[in-house]
């Protein structure tokens, strides 16, 4: 194995001392995973033993090997008793992965962040239609309610903030789809607790150009016109992603 693959400080969990520390074994699992899914390791690879992978990360074996078995939960490897641990194909892995695919240790992971969005836009017109078919008349209101007050220029610049973030799991609260809540409460919850500060402002600089498609969308979804609702809903995310890329490249 190339002992370059593991450059640099040995694993020792959280690099910033402001945050938790990781215990050791998720922090090991964090870096060969890594190597995983950037090629590193390719499907089909045997591992190098656990004593080469332990004094490579200068960490001790009871740690390589609780990394190994989380790695094996997470299908991204396959332990064979008596001959070692092969990389297994990342596009068959599990689901939660996506959540570690989002950041390359403690900063965003651009390219991924991406890959979410765009799947939120993909997902948009179900969505919709499942809240205008589901929704009560309350629920409707709150959701409309919400997008007026996002674009009103009478609300802070964090109030805007927290109404966009919000918009997603309202939407999603209005299709009584608990799958889809849960997935856009955590989407939610990761990107307001993301440190993106360089995104956050770029779209409040964008602020006027949001309102517009912000006040048609209240109105497409109070008429529960799902077609215009869908067509404005896709401009609103398409402009929320170039925010997104401009403000994390700044």
């Amino acid at each position: 194995m190339n002992a370059g693959l593991f450059p640099g400080k040995p694993a020792s969990g959280s690099a910033d001392p402001t945050k938790p520390r990781r215990p050791l074994p998720d922090e090991v699992a964090r870096l060969i995973q890594a190597k995983i899914l950037d090629g590193s390791f390719a499907p089909g690879e045997r591992l190098p033993p656990e004593r080469e992978l332990a004094t490579q990360l200068r960490v001790n074996r009871s740690s390589v090997r609780e990394a190994l078995k989380k790695l094996e939960q997470l299908r991204l490897v396959d332990i064979q008793r008596g001959s070692g641990t092969r990389v297994q194909d990342a596009q068959h892995a599990s689901f939660e992965i996506v959540w570690t695919m989002l950041l390359d240790g403690d900063r965003p992971n651009l390219p991924r962040i991406r890959d979410l969005l765009e799947l939120r836009e993909v997902l948009l017109p179900g969505v919709l239609q499942l809240a205008l078919e589901r929704a009560g008349d309350a629920e409707l209101e709150t959701a409309v309610t919400s997008l007026r007050r996002a674009a009103s220029p009478e609300v802070s610049d964090a109030g805007f903030l927290d109404e966009l973030r919000e918009l997603h799991v309202t939407l999603a609260r209005m299709t009584h789809n608990r799958v889809l809540l849960i997935l856009a409460n955590s989407v939610t919850r990761f990107m307001a607790e993301c440190e993106m500060p360089g995104e956050l402002i770029e779209l409040v600089a964008e602020r006027q150009k949001l309102r517009p498609l912000l006040q048609r969308l209240a109105l497409a979804l109070s008429a529960r016109d799902a077609e215009t609702a869908d067509r404005t809903g896709r401009e609103l995310l398409r402009r929320l992603a170039k925010s997104f890329g401009a403000g994390i490249r700044a």
